[in-house]
């Protein structure tokens, strides 16, 4: 597959309203349309939406290496999960880049061949997929409407932001919201590290009476998740901490967490997703794949990642309907919480 041809198009996605974390507020998306096309005229389609602030290389970054990049591909469609991470490997340090080549190739590939990205992958997909209703930093009336109307919309998980200056304001935010919610829907909260150890054991351990389902990136640094452990009973789940493999690893193999959480744009794809789930189920630690607010083509590789992962965990999946336009339609919609998936 040496004579390929690469394009690609910059895109703007603006959000219908900011959202907001504790870390940063999102209102606009960029990236790049990437279109490998073969020989044989088949085509795949992927796409590289950088975001430096959780992980990622920044888009000048991103922008050079494709004005500057000649992909040649040697792959071994017998192992293709190894043949793929073999070409791309020196793109491990531009991980949104190196996503969207990777479903580019693995599309050209199914286009080409007729054969499904599952059975290309040799795994077993899930037909639907839980998703997670989010909420932003909201002020508590805010919030609480918000949780309504996800209700409302057949969501049975929902992941609150938290880490607002002042903590009370997060307690009354989840009270109000567990309320609201009744016993069975699950709620899980994500504080982008802002908390540091002593401040997340004090505040979680309030938290607690509330069933959350896990806390997700309560502190920054990887090595206070072991710290953490010991002092809280409510189960932690790594997202930004997790960047590469090596990451993942010591997180799996301290046993420091019960929950990753894996963005493919911000760990470079579909295959080191799955790569890293494995070896966390295999260490009794599930995985959630979210998005990072791509677009709706490189959403399709987080609902792949998701749907190859197979559990029945509510992935973060729901994002496209904070766009206020979107260069395709949204391929995989969210419909009463949850995705059909059909490939």
């Amino acid at each position: 597959m040496n004579n390929l041809q690469l394009t690609y198009t910059p895109y703007s996605a603006k959000l219908k309203k900011p959202f907001q974390t504790s870390g940063t507020t999102i209102t606009v998306r960029r990236g790049f349309i990437l279109i490998l096309k073969s020989e044989n005229k088949s085509i795949g389609i992927g796409e590289a939406a950088p975001l430096p602030e959780f992980g990622s290389e920044t888009y000048e970054e991103t922008e050079k290496a494709l004005a500057n990049l000649n992909l040649k591909l040697s792959l071994d469609l017998n192992n293709i999960e190894l043949s793929i991470e073999e070409n791309l490997n020196e793109f491990n340090n531009l991980p949104s880049l190196k996503c969207g080549l990777e479903l580019a190739i693995l599309k050209l590939i199914s286009n080409e061949k007729k054969i499904p990205i599952s059975k290309l992958l040799k795994r077993k997909q899930a037909d639907k997929i839980f998703v997670n209703g989010v909420i932003g930093l909201e002020h508590v009336d805010k919030a609480a409407g918000s949780a309504k109307e996800l209700l409302d919309k057949g969501f049975k998980t929902l992941k609150l932001k938290t880490g607002r200056d002042n903590f009370e304001d997060d307690f009354n935010v989840i009270s109000e919201i567990r309320k609201i919610a009744g016993s069975e829907i699950k709620i899980r909260i994500d504080s982008n590290g802002k908390w540091n150890v002593d401040e997340a054991a004090d505040y979680l351990n309030r938290l607690e009476q509330f069933d959350i389902e896990y806390a997700e990136q309560p502190v920054k640094d990887l090595n206070d998740f072991s710290v953490l452990k010991e002092k809280t009973k409510v189960p932690l789940a790594a997202d930004e901490s997790i960047r590469k493999p090596e990451d993942a690893e010591s997180a799996i193999f301290n046993k420091s967490v019960s929950y990753l959480i894996l963005k493919p744009m911000m760990t470079g794809g579909i295959i080191p997703v799955l790569n890293i789930a494995d070896l966390a189920k295999k260490n009794g630690i599930e995985s959630i794949v979210t998005s990072s607010f791509e677009g709706a083509i490189g959403r399709i590789g987080a609902v792949y990642s998701a749907a190859l992962i197979n559990n029945d965990f509510a992935h973060g999946l729901a994002t496209g309907d904070f766009f206020d336009e979107e260069n395709v339609p949204d391929p995989f919609p969210v419909s009463d919480g949850k995705i059909e998936f059909k490939e």
